[in-house]
Formats: C-alpha cells, sequence, structure tokens
C-alpha cells in the first residue's frame, strides 16, 4: 500500500474490493490511520476553500478589494475550523465524505473516546485506542462492521437485517437489536463480549462454534487456548469505562495497567515481574492518573515514579 492509495480512498476513487482491502490495511497500521486522518482533513478544507471561495466571488464585485480581503479570511478562517473538527470527530465521516465512499473508519487515539450514530440509527461508544469500520449505508441482508479495541453497541433492532460485529481471530458477534459492550483489543490474550439487553449469538468461524448469550452473560474467547468460556458477570463492571470509571475484581495486574495506559495516555516501565502477580480489586471513578498511583502505593506492595508520560513500577521493599 502506498500514500496515493489513501488518496484514493478519500476521494472516492477505488474499487468496491480495492476499499476494503485498503481499509482493512489502515485498520491493521495506527501510524498509516493518523496520516489517513491528516490527509482527510486536508480534503476537506481544500473542497471547502473552493466552494466558499467560488461562491463569495460569485456575489460579490471582484473589484472590492476590501470585501474579497473580509471574505477571504472568513473562508480560510472556516477552512482551519472544519480540518480541526474533522481530525478531531473523525466519528462523523460521512458529513464530509464523498458520496462514492462506501465504508467509514473511525478511529480513537489513547486518552480519548467517540460516539457514532450509523445509518441505521444504532449508536456506538468507542473506547480509546480502537478502530470501527463501518459501511455508510447498510446495503443487503445484513449490517456488517468491524472492531478492534473496545466499544459499547445500542442496536437497533431489525428483524430482516441482523447487526454483525467483525473481530480478529475470526470471531464475529449477531445480533437483531440489542445493547453489548465488545473488548478486543490485539495485545490482550482474550476477547470479551459482555450482554447487557437482548440476545447475542458469539461466532467462532474456524470451527463453525456458535454460542447464545443472554443479559449479564460473558463470553470469553482465549486467544493461546482457542477456546470460549461463558460465564455470569456483573455488566456495570465491564461498560462503566463509558463514564470514565474503572471497577476491578481479582483482575491481573497486567490488564490493569494496559486498561489505564490507553485511558491515560501513559506508559507503564514495570521493573520487577513479581507486579504481574499482583491481582488488583477496587474502583477508579473519575480519578486522575497521579489519585490512581497514589492508591496504588496505599493499597498494593507497589512504589511509583512519574516523569512526563513515563511511569516506572518498583515492588515495595
Amino acid at each position: 500500500m502506498r500514500k496515493k492509495d489513501i488518496h484514493k480512498l478519500i476521494k472516492g476513487e477505488l474499487s468496491n474490493e480495492r476499499e476494503k482491502e485498503v481499509i482493512d490495511w489502515l485498520l491493521k497500521n495506527p501510524k498509516k490511520r493518523a496520516q489517513y486522518e491528516i490527509l482527510k482533513a486536508k480534503h476537506v478544507a481544500a473542497s471547502l476553500n473552493k466552494v466558499s471561495i467560488n461562491n463569495i466571488y460569485e456575489q460579490e464585485n471582484p473589484s472590492n478589494n476590501h470585501t474579497k480581503f473580509i471574505y477571504s479570511g472568513i473562508a480560510i478562517a472556516a477552512i482551519i475550523l472544519i480540518a480541526a473538527f474533522v481530525t478531531f470527530n473523525i466519528s462523523k465521516p460521512a458529513t464530509y465524505e464523498n458520496e462514492q465512499n462506501t465504508l467509514a473508519l473511525v478511529t480513537t487515539k489513547k486518552a480519548e473516546k467517540r460516539y457514532i450514530l450509523l445509518e441505521d440509527s444504532t449508536k456506538v461508544t468507542l473506547n480509546a485506542n480502537s478502530v470501527l469500520s463501518y459501511p455508510k449505508h447498510f446495503i443487503g441482508n445484513t449490517r456488517e462492521v468491524t472492531l478492534k479495541g473496545e466499544a459499547f453497541f445500542e442496536v437497533t433492532k431489525n428483524q430482516d437485517k441482523p447487526f454483525i460485529v467483525s473481530l480478529e481471530n475470526g470471531m464475529k458477534i449477531k445480533v437483531l437489536g440489542t445493547s453489548f459492550n465488545i473488548k478486543s483489543y490485539a495485545e490482550d490474550k482474550d476477547i470479551k463480549t459482555t450482554l447487557v439487553t437482548g440476545k447475542v449469538k458469539v461466532i467462532k468461524e474456524q470451527d463453525s462454534t456458535t454460542i447464545d448469550l443472554v443479559p449479564s452473560q460473558q463470553a470469553t474467547y482465549i486467544k493461546e487456548k482457542d477456546k470460549i468460556i461463558v460465564e455470569k458477570v456483573d455488566t456495570k463492571k465491564f461498560t462503566s469505562w463509558k463514564e470514565n470509571k474503572f471497577i476491578y475484581n481479582e483482575t491481573p495486574m497486567a490488564q490493569v495497567l494496559r486498561d489505564l495506559e490507553r485511558a491515560y495516555n501513559v506508559t507503564f516501565i514495570v521493573e520487577s515481574k513479581d507486579i504481574y502477580k499482583y491481582k488488583y480489586n477496587g474502583v477508579f471513578d473519575n480519578f486522575s492518573i497521579n489519585q490512581i498511583l497514589e492508591i496504588f502505593e496505599i493499597s498494593s506492595p507497589i512504589t511509583y515514579h512519574i516523569k512526563n508520560n513515563r511511569i516506572t513500577l518498583n515492588p515495595k521493599k
């Protein structure tokens, strides 16, 4: 893939097959996704520039230099604002993209969440460091999206058109209308699907395994063992991230640290593997990272040193 492929995607110049290939490539390359967002913002700004200036000059006396200057300034200011809006709110790309583009790509950085409203009125809350790909218009017998990372879905019911979320490792989640959470980060050891309301089918395509979930059940796909475990859970523990709240109950420290890295845009440097043996219990309700670190020192055998966004953890002596 090259830069020109990204340009063609933004301009809507790719075939449907090629478009899917390029978006799949972007899903796997965070740096290229960032490049895509920047180029897309520039494209929108350039398009707006042409429209705004042409419209202004057609309506105003071309000999009035003072008027030209004022309107040019307004147009440029609008371009800057729109470019910034697209860069930081790319969760609504349909407003700006060429109608020939059939797929939209929404990305979040660390310490960032986004809200997306799909064409069918399905609501998606995308967690930090995640990617959601979806068609601008659902055509055919299904409504299919692709997720890398974590998201909470509130799916609009449609008996004739099931909603499908495609994940890594050949996993798919199929629903008609329901609310559920999916946590599927590449660096995590498992994929968790937590059902809040309605019904969900968890599908493992490799061996055609299908598991039906009812509310308050969670299906955990363990990657190393290639198996799925189903258990009853308190769903609030797995959906509270939407309100910047983290609930841990005997949670491995490695998982806690990964969650905090995504949520607060920090990097943990663990000096001793003994820290990973620790399992954490506690609730962080809209706490700052400094407050969380102080709680760590009080409630666990851990000390910390923070410099910029790098946090070094050591076991207490």
